[in-house]
């Protein structure tokens, strides 16, 4: 894998908004300001994830794209006792479409919230209607990661959860 940096994603133009130099990013995550990693893979294909880090409000998004730049699932973790908490997990489908990257609307997407107390909260947004409902007593521990150095956000990234 292969990682480029710089302050955001352009989700319409699927390119890099200010492009960063490690060492730039590297400041930044050391900072806390906002910068963004994208990982491609090493034959030169497009991008296939991206993490977003934003330290100074204990903030990082990690974003998994398809062939097609769209955003199909999307991890929010917020900084909770100096470690991350997967607060919220977002899955993208679109069906047959082949729309690219930001120009692309979902047909369905299906949203969970997590608390520290082990309550999700789940919607599911299909063909505009909406599903709502809630679980109590879940174990969230799995919700709790390290966060990471500069550059190793291998424990970050992980797709299964």
């Amino acid at each position: 894998m292969i990682w480029t940096y710089c302050e955001q994603w352009n989700n319409l133009a699927e390119t890099p908004m200010t492009p960063l130099t490690p060492d730039q990013a590297q400041a930044r995550h050391a900072s806390g300001d906002l910068y963004t990693a994208v990982a491609s893979p090493a034959d030169g294909s497009a991008p296939t994830l991206r993490v977003e880090m934003r330290m100074e409000t204990g903030y990082a998004s990690v974003v998994f794209m398809d062939a097609y730049g769209r955003d199909t699932l999307d991890y929010t973790f917020t900084l909770i006792n100096g470690s991350f908490f997967l607060e919220t997990a977002t899955s993208y489908g679109y069906g047959n479409s082949q729309e690219r990257g930001g120009y692309a609307d979902a047909d369905r997407t299906e949203t969970y919230e997590f608390t520290t107390d082990g309550v999700i909260h789940r919607t599911v947004e299909e063909e505009g209607d909406e599903s709502k409902e809630i679980r109590n007593g879940v174990d969230v521990t799995s919700n709790w990661e390290p966060v990471p150095t500069f550059g190793a956000y291998t424990s970050l990234i992980r797709r299964e959860r």
